[in-house]
């Protein structure tokens, strides 16, 4: 049964786990201040509060003989542990485990693993407030004592939103006087405009008695200096004798400076990010470069093909990144925007600006996970240079690239209506280079890829999304 924390006498903490190694890591964190009692079952919890003394009660959820939600509802509806606190520590962690918790009557829901000076400051807390209602000191003194040695900001509101307690930590945030505040609409006063209709729905919601996401939750906070202040909230509802809701504790931690630091970090990543993209780039481009200087120094056409082919695949890669530096998203190219610079490029260094090859595209606008799209484009490449080169002895042509998805599938189609593949040729059974590199490409991106010679040269290529 429950009872007062005696002078001079720890209080006692009942430790209810299956799993020792549990029991044991609760002891560590919390001895020497309190007395530990454990209990490894449901019900030998049960039985131990009946005979012993009990300040507190940390529950397991998961155990063999009974789940803590029922241990939990037992020591509520008995008048001699109904107000023994009580504080679900378990690894369940989803929003209905949480809440099955609260409902059956639970103080607080930790999730494993715990950390250690959370652990404290809940038990402490709920044993302060346990000691002052054991020895009946007055309620409102009582809040407003407790409200006011909290390390964090500390409201309660009433049903039709006026602020009824703030504690000097609030007061510090808002950087206002108590008086200012207390029977003011709280949302009216301390909430952004732009937040206010969802703010007030949703506490109108919890208000009613039905538990809607209002735990541990961000919110700004508006100053009247017009500064706002970035609060994490946690939500308690106020019932009096008889069960009737009379209001919402919320305590709240001041997360701004935290969130600006931590928003600050992640644009020094990006741009740290982006610098590697750029110089990823800037040295392909030398190379591609290099390779452009050092076929000049050859006569044999060959030769020199092979140089301004392996040209082409580099700087193919350096619009990847080039792309990436470019885009918000570190990870991802725009595939249009890709394929439009790749075949720009392409008509460039080949000489073709103005001649009578033209490229229709049907592109769909894509973020593309960045290997995929170096491989398509060094596969676009490969396809785009050998159109130009077989495709069209007179010097006019068509050509198109298409690229689309549907559910999980991509097809990508590369296509010339020039005098096509001779028949007996297939991709990536060639002696050319290219078309082996198209071939192992493909098996790289786990694709398949599929030569119709009907009207020229089409090249499918399909794969999926993953």
């Amino acid at each position: 049964m429950g009872s007062k924390v005696q002078e001079n006498a720890l209080p006692r903490i009942l430790v209810v786990d299956d799993d020792q190694k549990n029991v044991e890591l609760m002891e560590a964190y919390l001895s020497p201040d309190y007395e530990m009692i454990p209990a490894y079952r449901g019900k030998e919890a049960l039985e131990i509060l009946e005979k012993e003394e009990i300040d507190l009660v940390l529950l397991d959820v998961m155990m063999p003989d009974m789940k803590g939600y029922e241990v939990c509802v037992k020591l509520k509806e008995n008048e001699n542990t109904q107000f023994i606190p009580i504080i679900i520590v378990s690894a369940l962690s989803r929003r209905k485990d949480r809440i099955q918790g609260l409902e059956a009557g639970a103080d607080e829901f930790l999730t494993k693993p715990i950390d250690q000076i959370e652990l404290k400051t809940r038990v402490k807390s709920l044993l302060r407030l346990k000691e002052l209602y054991d020895k009946n000191i007055a309620e409102k003194d009582l809040a407003k004592k407790y409200l006011e040695t909290a390390d964090v900001m500390l409201t309660v509101i009433d049903p039709d939103h006026k602020l009824k307690l703030i504690n000097k930590k609030g007061c510090k945030i808002i950087g206002c006087e108590e008086v200012d505040f207390i029977g003011t609409d709280f949302f009216k006063t301390l909430i952004p405009e732009r937040f206010r209709e969802k703010e007030i729905s949703d506490f109108d919601t919890f208000i009613s008695g039905k538990v809607d996401g209002l735990d541990n939750f961000e919110s700004p906070l508006l100053r009247p200096d017009g500064e706002e202040r970035i609060i994490n909230w946690h939500n308690t509802l106020l019932k009096d004798k008889d069960g009737k809701i009379t209001g919402m504790l919320s305590s709240g931690e001041d997360i701004t400076e935290k969130k600006r630091a931590e928003e600050a970090l992640a644009k020094a990543e990006e741009t740290h990010e982006k610098e590697i993209h750029h110089r990823i780039k800037n040295n392909l481009q030398i190379i591609a470069s290099l390779l452009d200087l050092e076929a000049s120094n050859f006569t044999d056409p060959r030769v020199i093909d092979a140089f301004e082919e392996s040209r082409n695949r580099v700087h193919s890669i350096s619009i990847a990144h080039e792309e990436l530096y470019r885009s918000r998203d570190m990870t991802n190219v725009a595939f249009r925007d890709y394929v439009n610079d790749v075949t720009n490029y392409l008509y460039q260094m080949n000489d073709l600006q103005g001649k009578d090859i033209e490229l229709s595209m049907d592109v769909e606008d894509i973020l593309l996970n960045v290997d995929k799209a170096i491989h398509l484009g060094l596969i676009l490449n490969e396809l785009i240079v050998n159109s130009f080169k077989y495709a069209f002895p007179e010097g006019k042509g068509n050509i198109s690239i298409a690229f689309h998805k549907k559910e999980e599938q991509f097809t990508f189609i590369v296509a010339d209506d020039g005098i096509g593949i001779p028949k007996g040729i297939e991709i990536g059974k060639t002696n050319t280079l290219g078309m082996q590199l198209v071939n192992e490409l493909v098996d790289q991106i786990g694709g398949n890829v599929h030569l119709n010679r009907s009207n020229g040269t089409e090249i499918t290529i399909t794969f999926k999304d993953r």
